[in-house]
């Protein structure tokens, strides 16, 4: 599945590598169910740190749109759990 990131995801200067850094790195999701559904995932990007991103999965056009990225708030560090 291709991975699209929109230019909002990324005025919290969180950079493209971070993100997909953070994509391959996931520890845990969680399911926002406000239309579209969206997905929260919280993982670890390529320095080190801890990150949320919010994507919609587009099914019609086989891609992970990432819509937001930005440093992880401390409301979801349970998401890191221990995985």
């Amino acid at each position: 599945m291709d991975i699209v990131i929109l230019d909002s995801a990324l005025k919290h200067n969180i950079t493209e590598d971070r993100i997909l850094s953070c994509l391959f790195n996931v520890r845990g999701d969680k399911l926002l169910d406000d239309p579209p559904p969206k997905r929260l995932l919280a993982g670890f990007d390529n320095l080190g740190n801890a990150l949320e991103i919010i994507a919609i999965e587009d099914d019609e056009q086989e891609c992970f749109v990432v819509i937001h990225a930005m440093e992880l708030r401390k409301q979801f560090y349970y998401l890191l759990g221990s995985n």
